[in-house]
């Protein structure tokens, strides 16, 4: 009987070879030559439509070969991976472990776009009967060996992430920092989907294949980073602004810290616990009064000396005077809190303009 039957599949490998068509265009044939055990596969099949080119079908019919092995690897993942990451005790305990997969959470990956590296695919075209064909194979110790390949190369690229995350933190560019963590999110999830791969498709898979303990304490360092990158950036802001009568307007100083607690900075009075020192030294100055008829308008002009200055380092990136005209109808008071309002934005997004680069 087992001689019977592969009788019959090397006729059918024949028979297609004969009408100039692939070994796999055929069931049987793709089944006994490209055996469940040693390949992953995905075949896909239609008509070419009225209208439609050659080309045009093959193109979709490929497509549709690659989402169907993606699909089955996907499967295999989600059927096989669960109990066994458990039980290689891969996941951390407690809050670090919540804390990490709401990282992972937030970067979201389409199950179609999954990357099977060296998964090949191969079409043809039966003119007799109208149709194209797709086919993608991959061997399992092939996509083995590229995956444990392709994990080494995104922890490496993790730890060189964070090498450069935490050296931006150290100098004060928190804003920068807190901007590659977020990119390193991505690499995680990689390499978490890597993982799964490999535990789906290699029955030996183990920690040290895995490569546990370096994705765990790569995760760790970056949870301590992010941590330490939770409050923002540290500014000191001394500011003083004074009215013509030589009151202090207190006010622009809470439009400043306003403007800049979208970015997450936190706010502290003691210069050394600051990443940035902010100096912002304003006085209004009488210009001029206009009558017209039974109204006087008042001119007033603001005069900002503005620094911000890395306090890690010492050195002043900005540093320079701005002035803003105010008018108001009744005194040279209002018109001085008018002037005020026009030139906080402006301090506002130099401020930040500086801060973020």
């Amino acid at each position: 009987m087992k001689y019977y039957l592969t009788s019959i599949l090397l006729a059918v490998a024949v028979g297609l070879q004969a009408q100039g068509l692939p070994v796999w265009y055929n069931a049987s044939s793709r089944a006994s030559t490209y055996p469940s055990d040693v390949y992953i596969t995905g075949f896909a099949m239609q008509k070419v439509g009225s209208g439609e080119s050659v080309e045009s079908a093959i193109a979709s019919v490929t497509e549709k070969a690659r989402v169907n092995a993606v699909s089955t690897i996907q499967v295999r993942v989600k059927n096989e991976t669960e109990d066994r990451m458990e039980q290689l005790q891969y996941k951390m305990e407690g809050t670090a472990k919540n804390a990490m997969q709401r990282y992972l959470q937030s970067v979201t990956r389409s199950s179609v776009d999954m990357e099977v590296t060296g998964l090949k695919i191969e079409t043809c075209y039966d003119a007799a009967n109208g149709r194209v064909a797709g086919f993608a194979f991959v061997k399992k110790a092939e996509l083995i060996r590229q995956t444990d390949r392709k994990l080494t190369q995104v922890l490496s690229k993790i730890e060189n992430g964070l090498d450069e995350m935490e050296e931006l933190s150290r100098t004060a560019q928190k804003m920068q920092a807190r901007k590659r963590g977020e990119k390193l999110a991505q690499l995680f999830v990689q390499a978490d989907e890597l993982q799964r791969l490999l535990i789906a498709v290699d029955p030996f898979a183990d920690d040290e294949s895995l490569q546990t303990e370096q994705l765990v304490s790569l995760q760790k360092r970056y949870l301590q980073a992010m941590s330490s990158l939770q409050n923002g950036i540290y500014v000191c802001l001394k500011c003083t602004a004074t009215l013509p009568d030589g009151r202090r307007y207190t006010a622009l100083k809470g439009e400043i810290t306003g403007a800049l607690s979208p970015l997450g900075c936190s706010f502290t009075d003691n210069e050394g616990e600051a990443d940035w020192l902010i100096t912002v030294d304003a006085e209004s100055r009488e210009y001029n009064a206009h009558t017209a008829g039974e109204y006087t308008s008042y001119f007033v002009y603001i005069d900002a000396d503005v620094s911000v200055t890395k306090v890690k380092t010492g050195q002043t990136v900005y540093e320079d005077r701005l002035t803003e005209k105010g008018s108001h109808t009744h005194n040279y008071e209002q018109a001085a809190r008018d002037g005020y309002k026009n030139i906080s934005p402006k301090i506002s997004a130099i401020i930040k303009q500086q801060i973020q680069q």
